[in-house]
């Protein structure tokens, strides 16, 4: 029985690319989808391959992916949306197997380079008694719109990003502080101001070490947990690469 060749359909015209120039497309990597933007299409033997740009990440990591490693971002937004209308939502979970499971899934692994950078921080604050002078001379809020300003303002960016001040806001002093900060963070946010406006990427870091505790009773399905996961690792190589942490 004879096949088709890659790239032709079984009577022998070229199939059309799934992708184009341009396009804007997940990339599945460790059950994590990272958004990608295509640059360069070419065609062999084996069939269709994508030169891809990771959005936020830096250029050395681009790279050839097949058509196979490569989702549509529309495609993805149609079915979670079809997912939305069938009331597919995951409830807030209970302390059993099934919560622990879920809770395992959710990992924001760190650079080296900002775990290196906690613990040192960790170390000057507690045992030192060295406290971050307030306030940063760059702001969350800051670093936020920097990102969101490289992302041209685009969907669904500038709601993760709404959401990471949000979370930041609320979270600072539950969560963020360390006891010898207390004292300071009240004084520092006196007069109502928001702790977005007050710290910058020092305790942004932490946040995302804390994530992983809060993002398991969220809403978010398995799909939708996974790629908003992608997002926030595109977040961090942003704030790993910046010249954001003032020592």
């Amino acid at each position: 029985v004879e096949t088709a060749a890659a790239g032709q359909s079984a009577n022998g015209q070229k199939e059309p690319s799934p992708f184009n120039e341009g396009d804007r497309v997940f990339v599945s990597q460790h059950n994590l989808l990272y958004e990608a933007k295509i640059g360069k299409v070419t065609q062999d033997e084996s069939g269709w391959k994508y030169f891809v740009h990771y959005i936020g990440w830096n250029k050395k990591y681009d790279e050839w992916l097949p058509a196979s490693d490569l989702r549509s971002v529309e495609e993805d937004a149609r079915m979670a949306k079809a997912k939305r209308e069938t009331g597919s939502r995951r409830k807030r979970r209970k302390a059993d197997e099934d919560d622990e499971e879920y809770e395992n899934m959710v990992k924001i692994p760190l650079p080296a380079a900002l775990k290196n950078r906690l613990v040192n921080e960790w170390d000057a604050i507690t045992r030192e008694k060295t406290l971050l002078p307030l306030p940063r001379k760059i702001t969350v809020a800051s670093i936020l719109a920097d990102f969101l300003e490289i992302q041209e303002g685009r969907e669904p960016w500038v709601e993760i990003v709404d959401g990471l001040k949000t979370y930041f806001d609320k979270t600072l002093r539950p969560m963020l502080l360390y006891p010898e900060e207390i004292a300071q963070a009240r004084k520092a946010l006196e007069g109502g101001k928001s702790p977005s406006s007050v710290y910058g990427a020092e305790h942004l870091l932490r946040l995302f070490v804390k994530l992983p505790e809060i993002l398991p009773y969220t809403s978010l399905d398995d799909e939708s947990l996974e790629m908003l996961i992608g997002r926030l690792l595109t977040v961090l190589a942003f704030l790993k690469d910046s010249q954001y942490f003032t020592d």
